[in-house]
């Protein structure tokens, strides 16, 4: 006897499937509009009838396929067919769309809606057929699922579809949820505009919401469009199945700050630097490129091509001001802010939902906040090839993707391309905030006093709201190390350091920490706001302290830090030579803080380090990244010089602008490597020069760039 036995499914299970896997009402309709889409409709009218007498819920699809008796048989009576999965996933012929749906349960998000069902349907060639299902009846009736029994009839006169049409018509009664607020009904309009991507032409799928006796609550819903050319900057990237990466940036001030122009740039194919991987998105590449730090072929795996439109706002009043319609642009970005994720132009759940941060854009802004964009400060869209993008699953209760490896590339990815929108807006940015606080000047409270106030309002805040244990100890340290900057830079014991910028920095982000405790931010966001001010004063405050000053030669220096840096140097196959150690370079003396000097040298070490090894993958095998200490001991008149060259691609940037801190090209970087290098010569009388290795006349083999830390009254 054998003692296999079958599973069996509770009727009851129906009601599980719709009612309680779909999140919540505006998801379900969603969902029937998206089989709409499946089913090569053109159109699709929503109606939203919660005032009559009999409330109901109509979704109608024109010139859709429709069904016939056998197609609801045989597709739409089998919970979690596979007729859109695997062989079956198949485009459709009209419109050569990608089926949306695959699990094979969204037609019952009826249940979330409504115990009442009714649909009338035509397929081209058969009779309109109409099934009608009172839930609660049908499952309490039933045991098991397969003793449930509904009734189709193939009518003789239609009664939706005339004169040969085709299509879907399902009517919901006796809804579960008969009253939807101003807010839910808006949620509703804004939701379903967005199911089409606006960036993207499609031009063969429409949505209309009505809500009838309830027009005024969507009359005032703006359109995409009336706010996107209010939009400062506009980013548009696109990387193909090969990894290749092109984009471009166009910077657009509000027409009333005159002395600000506008800017284009616009690049083809280039390769798209990664940023530093956390542990998830490094196990998620496959072996071969597992430690590239470019984009590479093998990436694009299960993801396909990615187009992304991104429209980045400042919301500063005076900029919305200045722009026209502050109120209304306000209120546009408070409710449709985010990064949207489309597939063949139809919009993936939930991302960029309000509230939705899945770019943690908001958490990483923290540590930088003046280069940096919010979540709330951008309208953006990801749209992709939804056969090509095979590896991002939806989940079943289709709220975005299930995380496994190909979403975590995914995101990472993302991640990076915006990176390079960073890097490219930062000197702009900084342009418009310096227009606006040129405008307010002689209003501008001093910032000594601004901070005073802030840490002591923070303190305030704090004991309110509880948090006195877990972050006051990090506000007296900001204090503390705050006013010892600037205490020790206004005296005349540190000649020609200037830290303005940093002060600015940790000036407004004390601002923006009151600003997030009064709003009642969640603990982890104040928690990683204070302590990233800490850090970064911890970070400069070494600068301002008398350091031991001792007299070490510099052939010391070089060699302690190419020892800390020679498993660096053979895990990225880098050449490192130094001729100081061998005695083909002439040694000198400094007299110095030898701990600042050795962490001057290590940044500009890790700096070649890294734009080396980014050439070798560019390159490919007919390259080998090179990095060069010597010194110079009459080339400049001020006195000698250690140089760090190398081979790498040299500075996209001038040299000016190199040293100033919050400058970088480089994916992900703070830019402070070279501003702390620079004022760390600067504390000793010397100073640091960015060249290239050619006007040092040095070995061609050293083409790219060249960092001089030039010491001045040095004993020989």
């Amino acid at each position: 006897m054998s003692n296999s036995v079958s599973f069996k499914a509770k009727a009851h299970l129906l009601k599980l499937l719709g009612d309680e896997l779909i999140g919540d009402d505006r998801l379900a309709i969603f969902e029937l509009v998206k089989n709409a889409y499946d089913a090569d409709a053109t159109r699709v009218d929503v109606t939203l009838d919660v005032e009559s007498s009999s409330p109901k819920i109509i979704v109608r699809d024109f010139n859709g396929c429709g069904m016939s008796r056998a197609t609801i048989i045989e597709k739409w009576m089998e919970i979690g067919t596979d007729s859109k999965r695997k062989n079956n996933r198949k485009r459709s012929p009209k419109y050569y769309r990608m089926p949306l749906g695959e699990k094979g349960i969204g037609r019952l998000a009826v249940h979330k809606l409504g115990t009442e069902l009714t649909i009338n349907t035509r397929a081209d060639g058969y009779p309109e057929c109409k099934i009608h299902i009172d839930w609660p009846s049908l499952i309490n009736e039933s045991n098991y699922i397969e003793e449930t029994k509904v009734d189709i009839q193939e009518l003789k006169k239609p009664e939706v579809f005339q004169d040969g049409e085709t299509g879907t018509r399902i009517e919901i009664n006796s809804l579960n949820n008969e009253t939807w607020t101003r807010g839910d009904v808006r949620r509703l309009k804004r939701l379903l505009t967005s199911l089409v991507s606006p960036f993207s032409e499609v031009s063969d799928f429409a949505v209309n919401l009505s809500v009838p006796g309830r027009e005024k609550d969507i009359e005032d819903v703006l359109d995409a469009e009336d706010i996107l050319s209010r939009a400062i900057w506009r980013y548009d990237f696109f990387i193909d199945e090969s990894s290749n990466f092109s984009y471009s940036y166009a910077f657009n001030p509000p027409s009333l700050f005159k002395e600000l122009s506008s800017d284009l740039v616009s690049i083809e194919n280039e390769r798209l630097e990664l940023i530093p991987p956390d542990k998830s998105e490094k196990a998620s590449r496959v072996g071969e490129v597992k430690e590239n730090l470019l984009l590479a072929k093998p990436d694009m795996e299960g993801i396909g091509p990615i187009s992304g439109t991104f429209y980045f706002y400042l919301r500063d009043r005076k900029i919305l001001n200045a722009q026209g319609a502050y109120q209304d642009v306000k209120k546009y970005l408070d409710e449709q802010t985010g990064v949207r994720v489309y597939r063949d132009g139809i919009r993936v759940f939930n991302y960029g939902e309000v509230g939705d941060d899945w770019l943690d854009l908001n958490t990483t802004r923290i540590n930088t906040p003046g280069k940096k964009i919010a979540n709330n400060m951008v309208i953006a869209s990801l749209d992709m090839d939804l056969e090509k993008s095979f590896g991002l699953k939806e989940k079943t209760n289709r709220e975005g993707f299930d995380e496994n490896s190909a979403y975590k590339r995914f995101r990472w990815i993302i991640l990076s391309a915006l990176d390079k929108f960073y890097q490219l807006h930062f000197d702009h940015r900084e342009s418009v905030r310096k227009y606006i606080d040129g405008e307010t000047k002689t209003a501008k409270q001093d910032p000594d006093v601004r901070f005073t106030e802030n840490i002591e309002s923070i303190r305030g805040s704090l004991k309110k709201h509880g948090l006195e244990k877990e972050i006051g100890g990090k506000i007296n340290q900001i204090e503390s190390d705050y006013k010892q900057m600037r205490d020790v830079t206004l005296s005349s014991g540190i000649a020609g350091i200037n830290l303005a910028v940093i002060f600015h920095e940790v000036e407004r982000g004390v601002d923006e920490l009151n600003a997030a405790i009064k709003r009642n931010d969640s603990h982890e966001l104040l928690l990683g706001r204070s302590d990233h001010l800490s850090k970064l004063l911890e970070g400069f405050t070494p600068l301002l302290r008398r350091n031991e000053q001792k007299t070490f030669s510099i052939k010391a220096l070089a060699k302690r830090v190419l020892d800390l840096s020679e498993h660096r140097f053979q895990h990225h196959k880098i050449t490192a030579s130094c001729p100081l150690l061998i005695d083909e370079s002439p040694d000198f003396k400094v007299k110095g803080p030898f701990g600042l000097l050795q962490a001057a040298l290590t940044n500009l070490v890790d700096n070649a380090i890294h734009w080396t090894t980014l050439k070798a993958e560019k390159d490919g095998d007919g390259y080998t990244p090179a990095i060069r200490l010597l010194t110079l001991t009459d080339w400049f008149k001020e006195g000698p010089a250690l140089v760090v060259a190398d081979n790498g691609p040299g500075f996209e940037i001038s040299p000016d602008q190199a040293v100033l801190p919050f400058k970088s090209t480089r994916s992900a970087g703070m830019g402070l490597g070279l501003y702390y290098a620079d004022k760390v010569m600067e504390t000793i009388g010397g100073r640091l020069i960015v060249t290239t290795c050619e006007e040092l006349d040095l070995p061609k083999a050293y083409s790219g760039a060249a960092i001089v830390m030039l010491f001045k009254g040095e004993e020989r």
